[in-house]
């Protein structure tokens, strides 16, 4: 019984000196690993929405305010039906948020920016990089059809 609590209270020491050890070494890392991260973004995001009660517009427009605050250079922060020129613009980082309204449909600010896309040939956005986050209700059968459709036409471009 005196070995175990010896040997009990010896293991409670180091655990605790590890977690020490652990948040003092995230501490002295974190911030300059943030900062080597954004220092090395140089490619400007462009960040769209297609939304229709406006749930994916909030993602979006929350994520653009803390990717300016922590220093990344963002072009827009717009509808998806906003940039259906893409093929035109110069490269940038398309981050796209992407709601799925009613059984699986496109919403409203994103119909004309997806009769657009099935309009470019593939290699028409080949300077552009992507992603796409698909917001949905799991309940539905047609669980974020239309994030996974625009994820797949961008892909094909």
């Amino acid at each position: 019984p005196e070995d175990a609590k010896r040997l009990t209270a010896d293991l409670d020491a180091h655990l605790a000196d590890r977690m020490e050890m652990m948040k003092r070494r995230a501490a002295d890392a974190g911030p300059t690993a943030v900062k080597e991260l954004i220092d090395g973004l140089k490619t400007e995001l462009l960040v769209v929405y297609g939304s229709e009660t406006g749930t994916a517009e909030a993602v979006a427009r929350r994520f653009a305010k803390y990717a300016k605050q922590r220093g990344c250079s963002i072009r827009a922060c717009t509808e998806m039906n906003d940039v259906c020129d893409l093929p035109s613009q110069s490269p940038v980082a398309i981050v796209a948020f992407v709601a799925t309204c009613g059984d699986g449909e496109i919403p409203g600010g994103a119909l004309l920016f997806r009769d657009a896309l099935n309009n470019f040939k593939a290699g028409d956005l080949s300077k552009h990089t992507f992603a796409v986050f698909a917001l949905g209700d799991r309940s539905y059968a047609k669980f974020c059809e239309a994030g996974k459709f625009f994820d797949k036409k961008l892909e094909a471009c």
